[in-house]
């Protein structure tokens, strides 16, 4: 599995030509720094793009026409990438010849998705129809609002936040709720202008497509760019300091305790497939410490798990616990802690932890956006993590490399979601 790169006036295509699927991916991203002033328009702009062009001025009318090509689709969203934000367009069209001989889908599809990111409907010359601004703003209200009404996510968020105070990278995905009421036609528009303006375009392609097709659309229709230049994705998180705890009472029937803790170890260092497994026999699966120790045996918590953020070297412990157990859940994740800073690692943790990863990324292989955000981290990176490589790089992660990361891992932010039944509550709510 392979991307060729190909650069053109407007910016890169990378394909990835395969008889592996039926259907062809497109995705189409800019890059934009993540910014305070910034990140809530920057979330909210592929979602107004999306309400209408010049020629299909509403929604229904762009979902009608790619729908039309037998069913294809598109969707548009931002995602972050380190201190990046990613303003994304995913195309899915069905493979032409597969339905008849000499049929091209991709030809149209592109230029649907051309007039999406490149006509948008206007009101008036420099300024977004304040109609569509209004209802898109309601929107991303809903999208804010989510994130508080998703407890374990907010829990997350809410952990991210304290451990990058002061940080733009603490910011909620979708921005802030507060920064809608200034954001108006014009001031998207000139948004819109800067990104379109000052972002070369990424385009990934994956399926049985015509490169020759996708290079000679990319030539005719991307607006001329500069030299594509690799962005920072921003610094590893190596802060020293005392461990912060913050405790967060509210009306929910069940705790959620956070820790963050620094390791690092990124995507681009050599030790990072040892941090895989690190954080597989720490919490990635049901046999994983966390989940046998804090769960099973302890019967404390309603889950226990870890993940990782591989562009800021973090690492999270999440767990749901009764309230007022917040101390005997802690001491049960510091031990597994310390358990992996020794090595105490068993002979099934290890092959188990191994086995479910590799199995993992191999089964990634099997989702056309999954490569492709595995290729575009590779790219900004400049290091290539494609499914393959990953297991292969697992294969040869000893447990000397996984002790040498358990070495570096230190405790920086908890964070405790504390539900009314707790210390000094009262009734439990949702």
């Amino acid at each position: 599995m392979a991307f060729e790169t190909v650069a053109v006036p407007g910016g890169l295509l990378h394909l990835w030509r395969t008889e592996q699927f039926r259907t062809i991916t497109v995705v189409a991203c800019w890059i934009w720094p993540l910014t305070r002033e910034s990140v809530t328009a920057v979330s909210l702009l592929p979602h107004l793009l999306l309400r209408g062009t010049r020629r299909l001025p509403e929604f229904d009318d762009i979902q009608k026409a790619f729908g039309d090509l037998y069913g294809s689709s598109i969707h548009g969203d931002v995602k972050r990438k380190g201190e990046l934000q990613t303003i994304e367009f995913a195309v899915q069209v069905p493979g032409g010849r597969f339905i008849e001989p000499g049929l091209d889908l991709l030809g149209p599809a592109l230029e649907l998705l051309r007039e999406v990111m490149w006509e948008p409907f206007l009101e008036s010359p420099g300024a977004f129809e304040a109609r569509r601004v209004s209802m898109e703003k309601e929107q991303h209200r809903k999208r804010i609002a989510s994130l508080f009404d998703d407890k374990v996510a907010y829990a997350a968020q809410r952990c991210a936040e304290e451990m990058f105070s002061g940080q733009v990278y603490g910011a909620p995905r979708y921005g802030f709720a507060e920064d809608l009421a200034r954001l108006d036609g014009g001031a998207l528009y000139e948004l819109y202008e800067r990104i379109r303006n000052g972002s070369p375009l990424h385009l990934f392609a994956v399926g049985p497509f015509d490169p020759e097709l996708l290079v000679a659309w990319a030539e005719r229709n991307l607006p001329a760019a500069g030299a594509v230049k690799r962005p920072s994705v921003g610094p590893l998180y190596t802060a020293g300091r005392p461990v912060r705890k913050v405790v967060e009472p509210m009306d929910v029937m069940q705790g959620k305790l956070n820790v963050g803790y620094r390791t690092g170890i990124g995507w681009g260092d050599d030790p990072f497939p040892a941090l895989l497994m690190y954080n597989g026999i720490l919490g990635g699966f049901p046999h994983s410490k966390l989940f046998v120790h804090v769960r099973e045996k302890a019967n404390l918590a309603y889950y226990a798990s870890s993940r990782l953020d591989v562009h800021k070297g973090v690492l999270y412990v999440q767990t749901g616990i009764p309230s007022d157990r917040m101390e005997a859940a802690m001491e049960i994740v510091d031990r597994q802690v310390e358990a992996m800073a020794r090595g105490d690692i068993s002979e099934e943790e290890w092959t188990w932890t191994k086995i479910g990863l590799q199995n993992q990324y191999r089964e990634l292989r099997d989702s056309p956006y999954a490569v492709v955000d595995l290729a575009f981290t590779g790219w900004l990176y400049g290091r290539n993590r494609m499914p393959e490589d990953l297991v292969r790089d697992l294969e040869s992660v000893t447990p000397e490399a996984v002790a040498a990361v358990a070495a570096g891992v230190q405790k920086d932010t908890v964070y405790f979601l504390q539900g009314k039944e707790g210390p000094g509550g009262g009734g439990a709510g949702v």
